[in-house]
């Protein structure tokens, strides 16, 4: 956006849907919906390769150590999570968002309200994470789930002294 050749500059439309400018609630049903999306993808296909690729710096290499004991106490009741993983991230901020009525009054104090207290928490301690994950599941930009978050800059109109 600050490039001095105009011509290299991004339009206002394609900054404005831009991550950086989505709204908490649309973030937070980004996560979701990438978390339901690679669910049942295997570990070595190129969606979940892609989203591991580069994650340690997204995860600060336990995402475990970096989240608050009630949390991670409430995390180890249901399943187990890999500290190393962008997708058990995901997962476990999908899972919690899922269950949030569900969770322990001093998680819900520690996570705050949905969605905008519940995708601070998170972000603020993986500040990474969401340009990161969108970046990876560009892989399924065309796919109608992830549409409203890849939309393409339609192209400019040409005038008629253009045409």
């Amino acid at each position: 956006m600050i490039e001095k050749d105009p011509q290299k500059r991004p339009s206002a439309p394609s900054v404005l849907i831009h991550p950086f400018f989505w709204s908490l609630e649309k973030q937070l049903h980004f996560f979701q919906d990438v978390s339901d999306r690679i669910e049942k993808e295997p570990l070595d296909g190129p969606i979940v390769k892609r989203l591991e690729r580069g994650g340690r710096d997204v995860v600060k290499l336990d995402w475990r150590e970096h989240i608050s004991m009630p949390l991670q106490t409430d995390l180890r009741k249901f399943r187990s999570y890999k500290g190393k993983s962008v997708r058990d991230l995901l997962r476990a901020l999908r899972n919690k968002k899922h269950h949030y009525r569900e969770l322990p009054s001093e998680v819900q104090e520690t996570l705050g309200n949905v969605p905008d207290d519940f995708v601070r928490y998170f972000t603020s301690r993986f500040p990474h994470l969401l340009l990161h994950t969108y970046l990876a599941m560009q892989l399924c930009g065309a796919e109608r789930l992830f549409q409203p978050y890849y939309v393409q800059e339609a192209a400019e109109p040409t005038t008629s002294a253009e045409t």
